[in-house]
């Protein structure tokens, strides 16, 4: 996965649905975000606490998946750092790949845009001002819908998009996820939180 990083967020759309973990360093942020720390710039990005009152134990229900409605589940999130312009949600599916070890990553639902003020989400609704960007699918929108048989899973993440940095409305997920998870990089996200959850599809 290669980014391309500017001031704005910008980037050309990718082609491809899954970008292989080839990187280290997004590797590092997916896994230690996942534990509840700020995630690849753990050194300088605020935690950010992330949950959801509709997944317990760990388990996303139907009704948020293909087999349900398809629609983002409630979300709330606590402080942010100082200084946020804006706040960006995605799902990341994380796909076991043949190589011991290693994930095949999607972007399932990327947001921006969203108020600093806000600390919550509400079931399949977007607040004034937030947009969708594209998924790995080209899509924007929200879809978790892993192959039947397949227990898939899935990171919630919450970045706090510094006051120097803007996203883009016309934004791809996985870009914009490549960027803010840098490590010591200007486009790095002021803060991080994370939960991962998982759905089979029977």
């Amino acid at each position: 996965m290669v980014c391309q990083r500017t001031p704005h967020l910008r980037w050309a759309r990718t082609r491809g649905p899954l970008a292989a973990i080839s990187c280290a360093a997004l590797l590092l942020a997916l896994s230690l975000a996942g534990c509840g720390s700020a995630g690849g710039n753990s050194s300088a990005a605020t935690p950010i606490t992330l949950t959801s009152s509709a997944i317990r134990g760990k388990v996303i229900p139907a009704l948020y998946t293909c087999d349900g409605k398809n629609v983002a589940p409630p979300l709330e999130w606590g402080a942010v750092p100082t200084g946020t312009r804006e706040l960006a949600l995605l799902v990341i599916g994380l796909t076991p790949s043949a190589e011991s070890g290693s994930y095949g990553v999607s972007v399932e639902w990327a947001v921006a845009g969203i108020n600093p003020a806000l600390h919550r989400l509400d079931p399949g609704r977007l607040p004034h001002g937030a947009y969708v960007g594209a998924n790995s699918a080209g899509k924007h929108s929200y879809s978790i819908c892993p192959h039947r048989g397949v227990s898939e899973r899935y990171q919630f993440q919450v970045y706090s998009v510094p006051a120097r940095l803007r996203v883009g409305r016309n934004f791809v997920g996985m870009s914009v996820l490549g960027a803010l998870s840098a490590q010591n990089a200007t486009t790095s996200a002021t803060g991080q939180g994370a939960f991962v959850a998982i759905y089979e599809r029977h």
